[in-house]
């Protein structure tokens, strides 16, 4: 049993370690929050929240794209003890020949999966079913997150999204959802369809794109 001297270094260990516990929880719960075009940064997200996000955000344009196309932009991250989760959308306008262009990168969106010396290339995923507008999708529903750009051929318009454990009813634009709102509530998500994943043994282990 410890005696009173003994016991005053043990409490100031315990203040510390609370202490440090109570800062990692007050640095999870900040999180990433965004809007409007001139605040549009998608390296910022990637590079500060990654190892979270499991993506690099592929569908969303990158830096360097024109911020003028850009008519609703909003980042909203949380994060937590063992995830983040939270959303991205940006909705974009195009001229004819920038819709072109920008229709031929998403079509062309790949990940190489590497492990040890073997390697797995998974394309975007093109579909005109799941959700009310044809779309490109990068992520499907593999732990409990999802990518895709929607494509509005009509208005020239593309919505990309990042939804990560999302609250369907908390989701104001059920449009940009999918048309089976049940499929949100699927148990087992590495079934899902993800460019950033694959299986290297039938399903036992799953390799990251950035592992």
């Amino acid at each position: 049993m410890l005696t009173e001297t003994e016991n005053i270094p043990f409490m100031r260990m315990i203040k510390i370690s609370l202490c440090f516990f109570l800062l990692f929880l007050s640095g999870c719960n900040s999180g990433y929050h965004a809007n409007g075009s001139e605040n549009y940064n998608k390296n910022d997200i990637v590079n500060n929240y990654h190892a979270d996000l499991d993506s690099n955000l592929s569908v969303f344009p990158d830096i360097d794209f024109s911020k003028d196309c850009i008519v609703r932009y909003e980042a909203d991250l949380h994060t937590g003890l063992f995830d983040t989760d939270g959303k991205i959308i940006l909705q974009s306008e195009y001229t004819t020949s920038q819709f072109e262009k920008e229709i031929n990168r998403l079509e062309n969106i790949s990940m190489t999966i590497r492990d040890k010396e073997k390697e797995y290339t998974n394309k975007v995923l093109y579909d005109t079913e799941m959700y009310n507008f044809p779309a490109f999708i990068a992520n499907d529903g593999f732990g409990n997150t999802y990518e895709y750009a929607l494509i509005d051929q009509e208005k020239k318009s593309i919505t990309y999204i990042y939804l990560a454990y999302p609250d369907i009813n908390q989701f104001a634009e059920k449009e940009w959802l999918k048309r089976d709102l049940s499929a949100y509530d699927e148990a087992n998500t590495f079934n899902a369809y993800s460019i950033y994943n694959h299986s290297f043994d039938n399903g036992k282990t799953w390799t990251e794109f950035d592992d």
